[in-house]
């Protein structure tokens, strides 16, 4: 089963496409929600490549490490080229 990380608000239309999208693919999701200051200031530790809106995405792999994916065309387009191989 494979693993997503995703940094969330909760007003987001996006991140609703995108977590409704890998739940439909049966994957574990890992939801971090900075509607609220501390998890903000946690979304903050995990922004990378200077992302600068939501959603967030990471692919957690086996090993714990993760891959920074992007938002959540991003995501749609490494899931449909993942279907077409």
């Amino acid at each position: 089963m494979s693993k997503y990380k995703i940094v969330i608000k909760e007003d987001c239309g996006f991140c609703v496409k995108a977590i409704k999208e890998l739940l439909d693919r049966k994957s574990h999701v890992q939801i971090i929600d900075v509607t609220d200051n501390q998890s903000l200031r946690e979304a903050h530790s995990l922004k990378n490549n200077n992302w600068p809106t939501v959603p967030m995405i990471s692919h957690c792999d086996e090993d714990g490490n993760e891959r920074f994916i992007g938002g959540y065309t991003d995501l749609m387009s490494e899931l449909n080229e993942k279907e077409t191989k």
